[in-house]
């Protein structure tokens, strides 16, 4: 009988292989890879130790636990065939059965309170294991994320990303706790039963011998039929997750142009693939797990009649009858055989997510940074902020370029600005200076230095960045400014916004410096959020500062607080500005026109206006709409 599911009565088409391919490029997992379980191993090599305890005490309790068929067979053939104490004149006697039967029960209890101890030693040590290395594997993606190149988070959506670093990371869990102890348990549990069932009565295990081969083929059958199937289900989860953290994320736009009702269409077609995904491997494991416990129920019933047969039949001479102990044991020790299968049937499906997991995971910590330091880069000294390019050609798909053969030099302390219209290419040039990317050709030098030639860190260090939409993080606005300098104090925090300007539009906030900025700075105004981010960039005493469309957001209050304060912060650092509105720029030093990713005009304010050329029109514009 197949459920039927109200939003499951059309079934979704099929995902075929190319939609399981991953934007970055994942590779389609099929089966079980070996070399991937290898990488999954090495990352718990480094507490192998614990997990040696852990697997010792473990399989130790398995052991002392696996003896309770025979207590159950020496007591049951016991009390069944010693004769009772033959009545006599006098007060009773003790019936030596009692005390027997009494010893017996205590050095059972014993042996299983032992069991217990060891047990609970093995999950304490087991789950600590494991959680370090859920531990180190979180700490691995997030340290590794730090370190990629933008384009990475320009090409990836962040659902995906958020996905490896979670569900991802979860679905690894229960292998790296338990993976290890329940194969070598499991196997061991298969075959001690095994082995005891033949010592129990060899008739009886033959009898149930038959079974193994219906097990293996049940067990490859299943194999066959779930090799891609968990696949399916981990990308149908991934792209229900990223598509909630898309919307999530630009709720304002989704309420803005009323897209809440498609938005919800498109949601629910994921969650009706993902929910028939999940059905699809419902329906495998639907018949896999009841087949293995039809084969359970079918030898116990072989081993219950036969040993009844082989218990009124056989011959009662010593070494030859069945008693009724044995056939209870036998069919604890079929309980014990087949259990283990049925849990590695499980496991098998746990592995499957695992796996599943793990190849994404893996797989971002195996892309490799466009940016990063070469070998044998160098920490940059303090600059002087002195900046050339020469001849850059760059492009975020290098087939594409966005900039063809770029040259300019900026003097330390000089202030260029950056002029053009939307997509010319002014905000790749601040990119490429900030080292976010590499140009194809040509080369950026600061004080005469390859930036390629330095350690990323060495350079960041001494440069600031202010963006038209700048991110703030949740705690205090004094948190956020000190962010770029986490060691200052309240006092230099304050000092900086009092140089900057921003000191009275902070002071006037509910709680001054120390006000709640919301999560990404929902409880701040546009304004208030620039003037925070400002003054985060001014602390940090960048020798080269960018500002990228840092002013266009904000009203003319703001931006007047802000002029009336660059021309005096801006003294001995470069500086960058990328603006549409001219009054941020008239008073540059050099002023770069960038049109279609070249630059067609250069010089300051004054030499531009007399060539007459397209900045001179841009200023007629501006002049005219002011």
């Amino acid at each position: 009988m197949r459920l039927k599911l109200p939003f499951l009565r059309k079934k979704p088409a099929p995902v075929s292989a190319g939609d399981l391919d991953a934007p970055e490029g994942e590779a389609r997992y099929a089966k079980i890879d070996l070399n991937m379980v290898r990488r999954m191993l090495r990352a718990l090599a480094p507490y192998k130790r614990v997990y040696a305890l852990g697997m010792t005490l473990g399989l130790a309790h398995v052991l002392l636990e696996m003896q309770g068929p025979r207590f159950m067979q020496h007591l049951i053939d016991y009390t069944t065939r010693v004769a009772p104490t033959q009545p006599f004149d006098g007060p009773m006697p003790a019936d030596p059965r009692v005390t027997h039967v009494t010893l017996v029960v205590l050095f059972w209890a014993g042996i299983l309170l032992v069991s217990v101890v060891l047990q609970r030693y093995t999950i304490l040590i087991m789950t600590g294991a494991g959680e370090r290395v859920q531990f180190a594997t979180r700490r691995a993606l997030f340290e590794h994320l730090q370190k990629l190149s933008m384009s990475y988070y320009d090409k990836t959506k962040l659902g995906r990303i958020i996905s490896r670093c979670t569900s991802d990371v979860n679905a690894m869990r229960e292998i790296n706790v338990w993976g290890i102890f329940k194969i070598v348990a499991n196997t061991m549990m298969i075959v001690v039963a095994g082995v005891m069932l033949v010592i129990t009565d060899w008739r009886l295990f033959l009898a149930v011998a038959w079974l193994g081969p219906v097990l293996f083929f049940v067990n490859r059958v299943y194999l066959m039929r779930s090799a891609n199937m968990w696949q399916h289900v981990r990308e149908g989860f991934t792209r229900v997750s990223t598509n909630l953290a898309e919307n999530i994320t630009g709720v304002r736009v989704v309420t803005a142009f009323d897209r809440q009702a498609p938005n919800l269409g498109v949601f629910n077609q994921l969650q009706i693939q993902n929910t028939a995904n999940n059905m699809t491997a419902a329906r495998v494991n639907g018949i896999y797990q009841p087949s293995l416990e039809f084969i359970k129920f079918v030898g116990r019933v072989i081993i219950l009649s036969f040993g009844a047969y082989l218990v009124i039949t056989s011959p009662q001479e010593k070494g030859v009858a069945v008693g009724v102990g044995a056939v209870v044991a036998a069919f604890l020790y079929w309980d014990w055989f087949m259990n283990p299968i049925i849990d590695l049937g499980n496991f098998y499906n746990q592995l499957m997510m695992a796996m599943a997991g793990a190849e994404r995971v893996f797989n971002l910590l195996d892309t490799k940074p466009d940016v990063q330091d070469l070998d044998g880069a160098k920490a940059l000294p303090r600059i002087h902020g002195a900046v050339r390019f020469e001849d850059v050609v760059f492009g975020y798909d290098p087939a594409r370029p966005v900039l063809h053969g770029i040259t300019f030099d900026a003097a330390p302390g000089q202030t260029v600005a950056l002029v053009g219209a939307t997509g010319s290419g002014k905000s790749s040039i601040i990119s490429l200076i900030a080292r976010f990317y590499q140009p194809q050709t040509g080369r950026v030098l600061v004080d005469g230095t390859d930036i390629r030639q330095v350690t990323g860190e060495s350079l960041h260090r001494q440069m600031g960045l202010v963006l038209q939409q700048n991110y703030l993080f949740t705690g205090t606005v004094l948190e956020n400014i000190r962010y770029a300098k986490p060691d200052a104090t309240e006092e230099q925090v304050i000092e900086s916004a009092r140089r900057l300007g921003t000191h009275d539009a902070i002071a006037q906030l509910a709680n001054g410096y120390h006000s709640d900025v919301g999560e990404r700075g929902a409880s701040m105004s546009l304004g208030q959020r620039q003037l925070i981010c400002f003054t985060r960039a001014f602390l940090a005493d960048p020798r080269i500062f960018m500002l990228d469309e840092a002013t266009s957001a904000v009203d003319t209050g703001t931006e007047l607080v802000i002029q009336n304060s660059l021309e005096k912060l801006l003294q001995g650092r470069t500086t960058f500005i990328v603006a549409h509105r001219l009054s941020t720029i008239m008073k540059a030093d050099l002023i770069l026109v960038i049109d279609a990713g070249k630059i067609i005009e250069r010089g300051n304010h004054r030499e531009l206006i007399n060539a007459g050329g397209k900045y001179a029109h841009l200023y007629e514009q501006f002049v005219e709409h002011s």
